[in-house]
């Protein structure tokens, strides 16, 4: 073999290793980016994914936060009218005649100890409205269980405040009106107000 020939199968050789690695080369190239674009893709997509995950809860949060502020704003809403509604009977009782309110009183002081004397505090309106009631309740006590009916600042609204030494009892119209509204406002509500606040 001559020079010549030993020089081409050399260069073939090596032109066909050449191809082959660069072939090999390419292919592990084409591997290579066809796993980096699939990883690509598959992050891409959990990113996405998040995104729109974060994107519905955010969505929640601010709708769940809307219905709150909607919620606390109609409860404020119906406490007012409940508010109001218990005034006005608060009003209605205290603007009841003079016989009528006494019978009203009169019917709270049941409360108060037969044997116990002690003061009757009422409003300065209510100091002649209420002394008739107290002569007739005095009536029939003992003479050391005397009522003293006191004007004063105490209660607010109407009724009578019973008090001695040890203790007090509150036959106010204030307090009255206070327990009614706990008791029945959510009957009340349920009939004013028949749809439920969803939450």
């Amino acid at each position: 073999m001559t020079v010549q020939r030993i020089r081409e199968a050399i260069l073939s050789e090596a032109r066909e290793e050449a191809g082959r690695i660069l072939s090999e080369a390419r292919a592990r190239h084409d591997r290579r980016l066809q796993a980096a674009c699939s990883s690509l893709d598959s992050e891409l997509e959990q990113r996405l994914e998040r995104a729109q995950q974060e994107a519905q809860q955010e969505s929640q949060r601010q709708i769940m936060r809307a219905r709150g502020r909607h919620n606390l704003a109609l409860l404020q809403r119906r406490n007012t009218i409940l508010d109001e509604l218990f005034r006005q009977a608060a009003e209605r009782l205290v603007g009841l005649t003079d016989e009528q309110y006494c019978a009203v009183v009169e019917g709270w002081m049941r409360q108060v100890p037969a044997h116990q004397p002690g003061d009757v505090l009422c409003t300065e309106p209510d100091g002649e409205r209420l002394a008739p009631l107290i002569e007739k309740l005095d009536a029939s006590r003992a003479a050391d269980a005397q009522l003293r009916l006191v004007p004063a600042e105490r209660p607010t609204l109407g009724g009578v405040i019973f008090r001695t030494d040890k203790f007090e009892i509150d036959l106010s119209v204030d307090t009255r009106i206070a327990q009614l509204r706990q008791e029945l406002a959510p009957q009340v509500a349920g009939i004013i107000f028949p749809t439920d606040i969803r939450v």
